[in-house]
C-alpha cells in the first residue's frame, strides 16, 4: 500500500512539472549537427539564427549548443511536445522559408531538423528524458 502511495506521489509531481509533455504520447524530435562543407555549399537556402530567436526556443538553444561539441555528422537529439515542436518548426519556416536548411549561428553552420510526423518508435529516442542527447543520422531521414 505504501508503495501505491509513493508512486501516486512521484506520478502527480512529474505531472506537475512538466515531465508528462516531454514523454507524451507523441513527442516531436529537434535534431541539430554541424553542416558538412557539402552540405554548405549545396543548400538552397542559407539562414542565419539569432541570439533572441534562439533563447525563445530553449529545445533549439540546447541541442545547438551541444551540438556545438559534437563529433562531425552526429545529431544532437532532444524530444519535445507537439505544440512545441510544431511551434518551432513554424517560427523557422517563417524565418527561413523552409525547416530542412543550413543555418548559421554564432559562427558556425547547422543543420536543424524538427520531425513531427511519423515518430514511430524505431525513430525515437528511447529514453524519456528531456535532455540533449548525441545519437547518428535518423533511420529514414539524411
Amino acid at each position: 500500500m505504501r508503495r501505491r502511495a509513493v508512486l501516486a506521489a512521484v506520478a502527480a509531481l512529474a505531472a506537475g512539472s512538466g515531465c508528462s509533455r516531454v514523454v507524451g504520447e507523441d513527442p516531436v524530435e529537434v535534431r541539430v549537427r554541424r553542416a558538412s562543407e557539402a552540405a554548405v555549399e549545396n543548400a538552397d537556402v542559407h539562414c542565419p539564427l539569432s541570439a533572441p530567436f534562439v533563447e525563445a526556443h530553449p529545445a533549439l538553444e540546447r541541442v545547438l549548443t551541444s551540438a556545438t561539441t559534437a563529433p562531425d555528422g552526429e545529431w544532437v537529439v532532444t524530444d519535445v511536445d507537439r505544440e512545441t515542436g510544431e511551434a518551432l518548426a513554424a517560427d523557422l519556416r517563417k524565418r527561413c522559408g523552409q525547416v530542412d536548411a543550413v543555418y548559421q549561428y554564432e559562427d558556425d553552420e547547422y543543420r536543424v531538423r524538427v520531425l513531427v510526423e511519423d515518430n514511430s518508435a524505431q525513430n525515437r529516442n528511447s529514453s524519456a528524458s528531456s535532455e540533449a542527447i548525441r545519437r547518428g543520422p535518423p533511420q529514414k531521414r539524411t
